[in-house]
């Protein structure tokens, strides 16, 4: 196994020794696979890329659907296809490692993916992470900065044609020119500039099968989507002047008629890695002076795009002599053709090298529609409006200044197809549309926020039916200082929870009056009583039952708003009124400071009540918080079902109101438990069928997260009431029929 040849003069045997055992002990295991995408410094010593492997089978070929011996066969071999792949990359383990299934009828694509990875053997070995226990003899003298970025494997026997240069960071090592990995960013990793968001998306029509027919039909397109997607993925990354992505997470979601592929990564330009090349474009006929023209517009939109983008993500990396080393690339082949008219070809396939990087390496040449596509989805993209940021991470990489403002939200957009003649570029052009439509709609709702960013953005495509086109989307937008310096702070990373003693355990959510609240505050500071009778006197006056006025309350106001605009009527009702004057009154009565969008309110209030809202997050951890107890996993399942569904607003008033009552029964749970916030939240499954003629729909939803106790980073208490850390959770449900 070739290790990059990062050992030391004097440790050499003993380490390579060390890593023969980790490796060896890994493989004793059945699969060496990871879930986390992120690890402490030093956790990663080298990272190979991402493997992933996916199947086509049909369910009506299992004999007895009660018994998991056939599904575990099926799982059985996708793994043993991950590992034989990380192994060809030099690796023994994979990490970020996850797996996803897609049905239709009777046929389901099996989908596993992951990042190949060598790991620290000094976090291996037991007891190497107690205090005090440290082996310098192992440590590896590569910057930890960039030592996760060389190569894993020989450079004599690559597993794949590519570009190698010495590290842009130490110059000792060898580093590729592109880098795939479905992790998180690692804490070491030296960066220049912001990540971006970065997605490919695809849908292909195919013709309505049954049975192993339309299962060799899913099978045979499979490969060409996965190179489509990837072939977007690289160009968008070079658009952008970036080399690295992680977080990569590829869906592939199977119809009746159609396949949808949706890519979703974080771009970054790593500084240990070489500057990425531009592209360059070409016809394939000459002597065309319009064709001609139509080509120079191109290219000068393009190296305008990539300016602007390198002037926005801030990437103004040193200018260095780069050496080339490894597998020389033939001159012939020192411009990649990337263009998928001809990609079918035997005879053309063996001048493809997708991981060339070097100045003008991509070639797009224009000789037919699919080009065009290629050159339509490159350029398309709508930028990101001023003071926007978005990642499918949970930080964004070079921004470290964040502060408390959190709002997390859920968007669900349905879109019924109502051309029946549609081709591959229609129903292309219509995907990316609705994609781009869900983001330009969340920065307009979020415009109060800036600057922000939007993190940890979750895509997930579904087709629930022959003409409809789900996309569901889960995200929260973190506010940052923009007047503080960007800078890596050296000791001070991210706290995402921590242990604490029992005494701290001692208070429970609270439901307190703001009123009586800030008298006990204001005679405390008169009295100069301490803290824990202030506490103890709060906790005293506790109102239980206003949480349940309140709920009610507010749902029966919906239910009369709905009813008016059902009716079509101005006149609004006395009730209505009278509610909406406690409604409005409890507003104004609001803690938050002015110039604060209503929608991050983090409590509501009702006949002089404060509730404290449980914050909900799909983050790991809350900014400017601590968390001192895990309470346990949240796991429900939710069905709700209408016979009246024009009364309620169509699908969208359906969904919207399903939604947020998920939100408010997730909340209630948690609060149960005696938490104060959700962490980790996840919503697996958003499964929606509707019948207009019948005037039904159902729906089912899956969420998931942690129930935790946390608090502010300078106090010993939970997160009171009035702060302004992850504030209520949000519904933004749109649909369209």
């Amino acid at each position: 196994m070739g290790s990059g040849g990062s050992t030391g003069k004097e440790a050499g045997p003993l380490k390579t020794l060390l890593r023969q055992q980790t490796q060896t002990a890994l493989e004793h295991r059945e699969f060496p696979f990871f879930t986390l995408t992120s690890f402490p410094p030093g956790f990663l010593v080298h990272v190979g890329g991402v493997v992933s492997a996916r199947s086509v089978k049909l369910l009506d070929r299992i004999h007895n659907p009660d018994e998991p011996e056939t599904r575990d066969a099926w799982w059985e071999e996708i793994r043993q296809e991950i590992k034989s792949h990380a192994k060809a990359l030099g690796c023994h383990a994979v990490v970020g490692y996850s797996e996803s299934t897609s049905i239709c009828e009777e046929v389901c694509i099996l989908s596993a993916s992951g990042t190949a990875a060598i790991l620290n053997p000094r976090y291996m070995r037991e007891g190497c992470l107690e205090i005090g226990i440290t082996d310098h003899r192992f440590e590896d003298p590569s910057p930890p900065s960039c030592g996760f970025c060389h190569i894993p494997y020989d450079e004599l026997n690559m597993p794949f044609p590519a570009q190698l240069t010495y590290c842009y960071h130490c110059r000792r090592q060898k580093v590729p020119d592109v880098l795939f990995t479905t992790i998180d960013l690692p804490q070491e990793a030296a960066v220049t500039g912001k990540g971006c968001l970065i997605q490919a998306r695809l849908c292909r029509l195919k013709k309505k099968a049954q049975g192993e027919v339309n299962a060799t039909a899913i099978s045979n397109l499979l490969p060409f989507m996965e190179y489509e997607l990837h072939t977007q993925l690289m160009n968008k990354l070079k658009l952008r002047s970036m080399n690295a992505l992680f977080g990569l997470h590829i869906q592939i979601s199977v119809g009746e008629n159609m396949l949808l592929g949706l890519a979703t990564a974080t771009g970054v330009y790593l500084s240990a890695l070489p500057a990425p090349g531009g592209f360059q474009i070409a016809g394939k006929t000459s002597g065309d002076l319009s064709n001609e023209h139509h080509i120079l517009t191109i290219q000068k939109r393009i190296n305008d795009t990539i300016a602007k983008n390198k002037e926005l993500y801030q990437i103004n990396p040193p200018e260095l002599i780069e050496e080339v080393v490894g597998s020389p690339i033939p001159e012939s082949r020192q411009r990649s053709r990337l263009f998928r008219s001809h990609s079918e070809s035997s005879d053309e396939l063996s001048e493809l090298d997708l991981s060339h990087g070097k100045k003008d390496a991509f070639v797009l040449e224009i000789d037919d529609t699919d080009a065009v596509e290629d050159i339509h989805s490159l350029l398309t993209d709508a930028p990101t409006p001023t003071g926007f940021y978005s990642c499918n991470t949970e930080i964004m990489p070079g921004i470290y200044n964040w502060t408390s403002g959190v709002q997390m939200f859920t968007s669900v957009r349905v879109f019924r197809l109502s051309n029946a003649n549609l081709t591959n570029q229609g129903l292309n052009k219509i995907f990316t549309d609705l994609c781009e439509n869900l983001l330009k709609s969340f920065y307009f709702k979020l415009r109060s926020m800036i600057p922000c960013c939007l993190c940890n953005l979750n895509f997930t495509v579904a087709v629930p039916e022959e003409e409809l086109i789900q996309v569901a989307v889960t995200a929260v937008a973190m506010t940052f200082d923009k007047d503080q310096t960007q800078e890596k702070p050296a000791d001070k990373p991210i706290t995402k929870g921590c242990g604490e003693t029992e005494e701290q355990l001692q208070f429970p959510l609270e439901l307190c009056a703001d009123s009586s609240s800030a008298n006990i505050q204001q005679s405390s500071k008169s009295s100069g009583l301490p803290e824990s009778n202030i506490v103890s006197s709060r906790a005293a006056s506790v109102d239980y039952g206003s949480f349940a006025d309140r709920c009610s309350t507010w749902l029966e106001l919906l239910r009369l708003k709905a009813h008016t605009i059902r009716r079509g009527s101005v006149k609004t009702s006395r009730r209505t009124q009278s509610l909406a004057h406690s409604v409005s009154s409890l507003e104004r009565s609001s803690p938050l400071p002015e110039g604060r969008s209503r929608s991050l309110r983090s409590n509501r209030s009702f006949g002089g009540s404060s509730v404290a809202v449980v914050k909900m997050t799909p983050l790991s951890f809350l900014p400017g918080t601590r968390i001192i107890k895990y309470l346990g996993i949240i796991n429900m399942f939710f069905i709700r079902e209408t016979t009246s569904l024009r009364e309620e607003g169509g699908v969208s008033g359906f969904l919207h109101s399903f939604i947020a009552e998920v939100f408010s029964m997730v909340r209630a749970h948690v609060a149960a438990l005696g938490g104060n916030a959700l962490v980790s939240y996840s919503m697996k499954e958003c499964m929606l069928m509707e019948n207009p003629n019948k005037n039904q729909a159902q729906c089912l939803i899956n969420v998931s997260g942690d129930a935790v106790i946390c608090v502010r980073e300078t106090d010993q208490e939970p997160v009171s009431s009035t702060t302004n850390v992850g504030q209520t959770c949000t519904s933004g449900t749109d649909g369209a029929t």
